[in-house]
């Protein structure tokens, strides 16, 4: 029997307090802030994704800074000043059929954006629980398209080789096309009884879709058509608990030079072909989070928070930190010659990317973080769960 929404919401929150409890009271690692990043500039996007599973964050775009918030906003800014460019509320659009405003109206959660924000063929892309799929001139924040989809949209689309392509929390993947959003394929994944509530998102490259599953797979389809080209196994479930079985993919895949990286929550880390799916490579690193990769290192941070550097070429392990384990971390962000991570408290953390030391420590809104930082090297945007943005720099 399939879980339903609200038992797939329990399932996360028992992860989390799995994932967060100890017997002892968590303490932060003393640090002495050696560098000290400047605030840029911040900025309110509505009320944020507050507790909800979200996969929304900021997206940087040439000289723009994208937002959006659960309830329905999505905001262009200049990346330089902070200047609000323009705002669409998805709760206003002209073209939802009467059943859709009705619902929307009556709703607490209005719009429920909840994937996104990616872009490509001009335009940026949002997806919401309410199974709608958006796409928004990235210039004029005019509406491009606008189509329902059949499920929820909990992470952000791919995007590329003519394709929008979107993974629905029922594990399906639905080819778009980024003209009108007119559907072109589905792909149906079966999904396990019990999930962590989430999903990773797609990744288009080389005529491609690389996916991952909530019962412990990779694979790839031809985005042309939506064909399986290969599927290969990363996790296998193990343990006498349903929780200790979970083995889900959710982490976006990564593709660097025909070779994927990927990871399973209980699983392992892999480096996979991605034409043929054969194993290069595998180590004994498990995490649900989303992973980064500069040069030849690979950055993780893995399911009780220990955040290592990988040599991606051959899985050697370079360092790790493990000053904050159990504080529940975001993925990691590289920035210059630093990672950052953010934590559930407001805790921003700055390490040596080369070395895993600890170099700075800044605190924000207390309702914390819950996806990773972005960068283009030259700021960092970070976003707490109540909704504010905030630019940073180093010098």
């Amino acid at each position: 029997m399939r879980f339903s929404v609200k038992q797939a919401a329990v399932v996360l929150f028992s992860f989390s307090l799995l994932a967060c409890s100890s017997k002892e009271k968590l303490v932060l690692p003393e640090v002495e802030n050696q560098i000290k990043p400047r605030e840029v500039w911040s900025a309110q996007v509505g009320n944020g994704v507050a507790h909800y599973e979200s996969g929304l964050k900021p997206l940087i775009l040439n000289d723009k800074v994208y937002m959006a918030s659960r309830e329905g906003l999505v905001v262009a800014f200049e990346l330089s000043s902070g200047k609000r460019l323009w705002t669409f509320d998805l709760r206003k659009d002209d073209t939802l059929s009467t059943l859709q405003k009705l619902r929307q109206r009556f709703s607490a959660d209005n719009a429920r954006i909840a994937g996104g924000i990616s872009h490509g063929f001009g335009n940026i892309y949002l997806g919401t629980e309410n199974g709608d799929l958006v796409a928004l001139n990235a210039e004029t924040g005019a509406l491009a398209w606008r189509v329902q989809v059949p499920g929820e949209v909990l992470v952000s689309p791919a995007v590329g080789d003519g394709f929008v392509v979107v993974k629905l929390g029922t594990g399906s993947l639905i080819g778009l096309s980024p003209d009108n959003g007119e559907q072109r394929w589905i792909f149906e994944n079966e999904q396990p009884p019990l999930t962590i509530r989430g999903v990773s998102e797609p990744v288009i490259d080389s005529g491609g879709v690389v996916y991952g599953t909530a019962n412990g797979r990779v694979g790839v389809l031809v985005v042309d058509r939506g064909f399986q080209a290969w599927e290969e196994n990363i996790a296998t479930p193990k343990g006498s608990t349903d929780l200790s079985r979970l083995v889900d993919v959710d982490a976006k895949p990564i593709v660097i030079a025909g070779t994927i990286y990927t990871i399973a929550f209980n699983g392992e880390l892999f480096a996979l072909d991605l034409r043929s799916g054969q194993q290069l490579w595998k180590r004994d690193y498990a995490s649900f989070r989303n992973m980064t990769i500069q040069g030849t290192v690979l950055y993780l941070v893995d399911s009780e928070s220990r955040i290592y550097a990988i040599d991606r070429r051959n899985g050697t392990e370079l360092w790790s930190q493990t000053g904050l384990h159990r504080h529940f971390l975001t993925g990691p962000a590289v920035y210059k010659d630093y990672l950052v991570v953010g934590d559930n408290k407001g805790n921003l953390h700055w390490l040596d990317r080369n070395s895993g030391d600890f170099v700075a420590r800044q605190s924000f809104d207390s309702s914390g973080f819950f996806r990773e930082p972005v960068s283009n090297n030259e700021v960092l945007v970070v976003s707490t769960r109540d909704g504010e943005l905030t630019v940073l720099q180093t010098p």
